[in-house]
C-alpha cells in the first residue's frame, strides 16, 4: 500500500514538473507552448498556416480542422506603426513564436467580457490552441496564389462549357419524374426526401461534420432554375451535417460517394419550408437538385 502510494506520488510530482512555464504575449495573455521543435520561426510579411480548436474545458466549441481551407494570414511588421483602435492578436503573438509542427495553448479571460461567445456563457476561460503547420514568404505565398487563380480559370471554363448539357438534362429528368416514369429508379428514406443515383462514385462516403464540395443545378417543380454552380463555374465547399445548408442537402449528400452524381428531389420540409425563400423559392416549395459529389474529406 505504502509503495503504491509513493508510485502515485512520485508520478505526480514528475507530471507536474513537466508542465510547461507559462508565458504572457504583448497584451498581457497567458500561453503555453506545448512543442518547441527548434525549427524556423515566421518573419514579418510571411503567411502562416495554422490549426486551432476553441474549448471550452475539455468541450471543443470550435474546430479549424471542419473547415475547408487551412486558416492563414500574413504577419504584419511589430514595428511599424499600430492603428490606437486597433488591438494586437494574441494568435499572432504566439504564432510567431512557433516553427512548422509547433503548439501552444493561448489563455483568453472571459470574467470581464460581457456578452460572451456561444458556447462559453459560464466559462471563465477560452482555450485557444493553435499548431503552426505551414510558412510561406510573401513571394511564394503570391507566385501559389497566382497559380491557383489560373487553375481555376481553366476549371471554370470547363465547368460552363457544360451548363447546356446540364440544363436539358436536368429538365428531362424532371420530366420524367412528373410523369412516373422514375419510379423504379427513386429512393424515399424516412423523412420523406426522395433520390436517384445517376452514377455512382467510387470513393468514400463523406463523414459529418468533415468538408464536401459539391456542384449543384437547382431547379423549382415547374421547371425554373433557381441556382447553378455550372453556371459560375464553380462548386461549393461546406462541412456536412451541420446546418449550413438545407437539411435535405445534409441528408443526401450523405447517402453518396465520392464522384457520385445524382438528383434530389426535395420536399418543403426539408428545403426552406412552409414560407420558402421569397423572391427566389416559393411557399411550400419542392426543390430539385442536380449534383455531384465532387470532393470528401
Amino acid at each position: 500500500m505504502r509503495i503504491t502510494l509513493f508510485l502515485f506520488l512520485l508520478a505526480a510530482i514528475t507530471l507536474a514538473s513537466c508542465q510547461p512555464e507559462k508565458q504572457k504575449t504583448s497584451q498581457g495573455y497567458e500561453y503555453i507552448v506545448h512543442k518547441s521543435s527548434g525549427t524556423e520561426k515566421p518573419k514579418p510579411g510571411d503567411y502562416v498556416y495554422f490549426h486551432a480548436y476553441v474549448r471550452n474545458g475539455d468541450s471543443v466549441v470550435m474546430n479549424t480542422r471542419t473547415q475547408p481551407q487551412l486558416p492563414h494570414f500574413q504577419l504584419s511588421d511589430p514595428t511599424a506603426p499600430k492603428d490606437p483602435n486597433q488591438q494586437p492578436s494574441p494568435v499572432e503573438d504566439v504564432l510567431r513564436t512557433l516553427g512548422v509542427g509547433d503548439s501552444a495553448t493561448i489563455f483568453i479571460p472571459l470574467d470581464t467580457v460581457t456578452n460572451k461567445p456561444a458556447g462559453f456563457e459560464d466559462a471563465k476561460i477560452l482555450y485557444y490552441d493553435i499548431v503552426l503547420m505551414d510558412i510561406k514568404t510573401n513571394e511564394e505565398y503570391m507566385a501559389e496564389a497566382a497559380k491557383e487563380r489560373e487553375k481555376k480559370m481553366a476549371e471554370a471554363e470547363v465547368t460552363m462549357a457544360r451548363m447546356p448539357e446540364i440544363e436539358a438534362s436536368a429538365k428531362d429528368v424532371l420530366a420524367k419524374y412528373k410523369s412516373g416514369a422514375l419510379a423504379s429508379q427513386i429512393k424515399t428514406t424516412a423523412s420523406g426526401l426522395k433520390y436517384m443515383i445517376q452514377e455512382e462514385g467510387a470513393g468514400p462516403l463523406p463523414a459529418l461534420g468533415k468538408p464536401v464540395t459539391v456542384h449543384y443545378h437547382g431547379l423549382l417543380a415547374d421547371g425554373k432554375m433557381f441556382d447553378s454552380s455550372f453556371g459560375r463555374g464553380e462548386p461549393i465547399q461546406f462541412p456536412l451535417g451541420v446546418g449550413q445548408v438545407i437539411p435535405g442537402w445534409d441528408e443526401g449528400l450523405a447517402l453518396l460517394k465520392e464522384g457520385s452524381k445524382a438528383t434530389l428531389f426535395i420536399p418543403y420540409e426539408l428545403a426552406y419550408g412552409e414560407a420558402g425563400s421569397p423572391p427566389v423559392i416559393p411557399a411550400k416549395a419542392e426543390l430539385i437538385f442536380y449534383v455531384e459529389l465532387v470532393k470528401v474529406q
